[in-house]
Formats: structure tokens, sequence, C-alpha cells
């Protein structure tokens, strides 16, 4: 009676040390937050990529001076870490985005631009990918020069 009463508490025992070795070993992934981007030009216009907001449209005359565009700002929800903020997009944070600015000419030509200079369509997009703990974004601003 005495063995039998033994092995339970040693196989009871073991059970709970298993038990807690296996819940031990599952790590919880830590939360994924969603990121708005603040893209501004060189003469104050901004564009505001909320979280659902994938696509904006500008379009204006052809003026003859040369528009360049960045990512001004970013605002990340729910993060405990950085508070209830728009944050600067300098230093370190520069590389959580890249860009590309694309440019179709009247002519149907691609040259590469680095601004927007001349008439045609041009699209503006950044991707939000250089900080793990974002959810990935890819926003795009069309620009249209008439």
């Amino acid at each position: 009676m005495k063995v039998k009463k033994t092995v339970s508490v040693v196989t009871a025992f073991l059970l709970t040390v298993i038990a807690l070795l296996s819940f031990a070993g599952c790590k919880q992934e830590d939360p994924k937050y969603d990121v708005a981007i603040k893209v501004a030009n060189n003469y104050g216009m901004e564009w505001v990529f909320e979280p659902g907001v994938d696509e904006l449209y500008y379009e204006f005359e052809y003026t003859g001076e040369d528009m360049t565009f960045g990512v001004d700002a970013y605002y990340v929800y729910g993060d405990p870490h950085i508070g209830d903020r728009w944050l600067d997009c300098a230093g370190a944070a520069i590389n959580y985005f890249h860009s590309r600015l694309g440019y179709n000419s009247l002519d149907g030509t691609t040259p590469q631009m680095d601004s927007v200079a001349e008439k045609g369509d041009y699209c503006y997009t950044v991707h939000a990918d250089g900080n793990s703990s974002w959810n990935y974004r890819s926003v795009r601003l069309y620009i249209t020069v008439i």
C-alpha cells in the first residue's frame, strides 16, 4: 500500500513538472501595432495615411517648380512605450521607412525622377517595414501634374 501511494505521489509530481515545463516553453508573441504615416512636400502640404487608408490623390497645375516628398512623421497606435503622439521621422526612425517616386511622362516614358518637376503622373510609395513591432504598411500618394 505504501509503494502504491509513493508511486502515485511520484507520478503526480512528474506530471506536474512536465505540464509546467511544457507551458514554460510556450512563448507569447509580442503584439504588432498599426502605424499611421504622414507624408509632406517641400511646400508644407501634408497627407496622412491612417490605418486602412493606403492610397491618396493630389492633382495640381504645372508651376515649373520642383516638388519633393518625404515621410514627415509617424504615429504608432497602442504602443505603450511611445505614447499618444506623432513622432518625427529623423535619426534611427528614417530606417523604418523606404520610399520611391515613380513617374509616367505625357509621352509614355518612365525616366527616373527625384522630384515632381514635369507634367505627368507620379506615384510616391512608402513602405513601413523597418520595425518588427509594426504591422507592415505600403501606402501610395498618386500625384498628377496637369
